[in-house]
């Protein structure tokens, strides 16, 4: 039986009609099909050739069986746990919990007691977690701010440590580099008692970013492996620019997007059947006069409300970005 679902007697608003969702879908499995997404990373590749993919290992292009991906859909759960330090913050997601995290990651902020405007600091960092945590209307944190004063090439360790010790909420946390991400598992696992036990209780949900248009890099392919491996939350999450990075309609956008989450699906259940994933967006328009990602942009509510639609359709729970 189809997991898909339509809501045409579900009150709220709907930014896509049934037949838009349908016409999305199907267009995103001729893109995946016939023109295919950039997979970046030897292994990877190798996994999704195993499954049934065509490959160009040239321009490491692959091209995904239609089958493979609505089989991928099917297997992701409706709803995930994603879990607190202390149980009494778990944070059921799914369906039509909505749950609420914090906006990142900031450079700059406001000193509250001076005044001046300044870099963030690692102490800055913890102080925010430590707030966030303490907010019943915050469900799950996010790095607020970077450390700008430690070593870059570990800053994403520093961050995990200063966030851990002031958090008892979920914490999601994007890394780069497979050492740093197997470090922070790591971390996260010796907190919880071992890897069987951070499996059976994620207190961490990992992230990873497709490029647009239609690339996954060999860092975000490395981490959704990775994550799978140990059976961890991963948040897809695409961030295309709607007339920079992907077409200029919001369908067209809506259908390239897909594609890249649903790419890192397929890869994340080849390796675990069943493991859990967020279906993220945080897609805007570009500022065609600057360049830049406005995301106050009223498409950037819409982005949100659509996705939010194909979530229900797909029965897989979404993160989408807010202003």
């Amino acid at each position: 039986m189809s997991k898909f679902i339509h809501e045409t007697d579900i009150k709220g608003y709907h930014i896509l009609a049934n037949e838009d969702l349908d016409k999305i879908h199907e267009s995103t499995l001729v893109l995946m099909e016939e023109y295919g997404v950039q997979m970046h990373g030897k292994k990877a590749l190798e996994v999704l050739e195993g499954a049934g993919c065509q490959v160009d290992w040239e321009i490491e292009r692959v091209r995904f069986p239609r089958n493979l991906v609505n089989d991928a859909i099917e297997s992701t759960p409706p709803e995930v746990t994603l879990c607190g330090r202390d149980p009494k913050n778990d944070c059921l997601v799914g369906g039509k919990k909505v749950a609420y995290k914090n906006f990142g990651t900031g450079v700059f902020l406001k000193d509250p007691y001076t005044g001046e405007i300044r870099e963030t600091t690692k102490q800055d960092l913890g102080d925010v977690a430590r707030f966030v945590d303490s907010m019943d209307a915050a469900d799950v944190f996010s790095i607020a701010v970077t450390a700008g004063d430690v070593n870059q090439k570990v800053r994403a360790l520093h961050e995990a440590e200063v966030v851990f010790n002031n958090l008892t909420k979920n914490f999601a946390h994007d890394l780069e580099g497979i050492k740093n991400t197997k470090r922070f598992i790591d971390m996260a696992a010796i907190i919880q008692g071992g890897y069987d036990k951070l499996r059976e209780r994620p207190i961490i949900t990992m992230g990873a970013c497709p490029n647009s248009p239609l690339e996954i890099n060999e860092n975000e392919t490395d981490i959704i492996m990775l994550s799978a491996e140990y059976g961890l939350p991963i948040d897809i999450l695409s961030m295309g620019l709607c007339g920079g990075t992907t077409p200029a309609t919001l369908a067209g956008t809506l259908v390239v997007t897909n594609a890249e989450i649903l790419a890192g699906i397929v890869l994340a259940q080849i390796l675990n059947k069943g493991n859990s994933i967020l279906y993220g967006s945080s897609t805007t328009i570009m500022d065609m006069k600057t360049a830049q990602s406005p995301v106050g942009a009223p498409e950037h509510a819409m982005f949100g409300a659509a996705v939010g639609q194909l979530g229900h359709y797909y029965g897989i729970p979404t993160n989408v970005g807010g202003t």
